[in-house]
This record gives C-alpha cells, structure tokens and sequence, in this order.
C-alpha cells in the first residue's frame, strides 16, 4: 500500500510527515527568535530556510501546510533585516544542534 501511495504522490512524503518536520522547524524559529534578542545571538537564517524549501519539495503539503511556510518564511525574513539595517555579510552561526535534532 504504502508503495502505491508513493506513486500516486510521485514519490513525496505525506503532509503528517510533513507536520512533524514544520514542528520541529517552527519550535527552532521561536529558540532562534529568543536569541536575536541577545547581543551574541548569530542566527543562521539560510540553513532555516533550505530546511523550509526541503519540505515544500518532498512532501505533499495541504494548503495550512503551504501558508505555515509562508509565515516562517517572513519570520525569517525579519532576521534579515534587523531594524538597524541590512545584514553584514560577516558572521555566519551553523546552528549545529539543531540541525542534529532533525
């Protein structure tokens, strides 16, 4: 059953798959979110969001799922650009233990 599903779907993985991953993803903005407001806080917004268009990739998304990314997609988007100005292009955190958690 499970091989005929992946067919149908052109090999995507199923939109509870999905929840799973946007969870998880959506609990780490609101962790990356606490430390934008430290002065050390270094955030990795481009790992965040390769995460995002990996799911929209792989698996069949309802449309609640595609406006969650939409909305982490903006929350990312204001890390970008902090009220002060745009981003230097300088220091780059790797979110490490995050990404382990996935």
């Amino acid at each position: 059953m499970k091989n005929k599903q992946n067919a149908a779907s052109g090999g995507l993985k199923t939109s509870s798959h999905a929840d799973a991953e946007l969870q998880h993803i959506e609990r780490a903005i609101g962790q990356l979110r606490a430390m934008s407001q430290k002065p050390a806080g270094a955030l990795n917004v481009d790992y965040w969001r390769e995460r995002l268009t990996a799911v929209s990739g792989e698996h069949v998304l309802v449309p609640a799922q595609r406006r969650r990314i939409d909305a982490l997609r903006k929350v990312l988007d204001s890390f970008s650009q902090p009220p002060g100005g745009p981003v230097s292009g300088g220091k780059r955190s790797t979110n490490r233990l995050w990404a382990k958690a996935a």
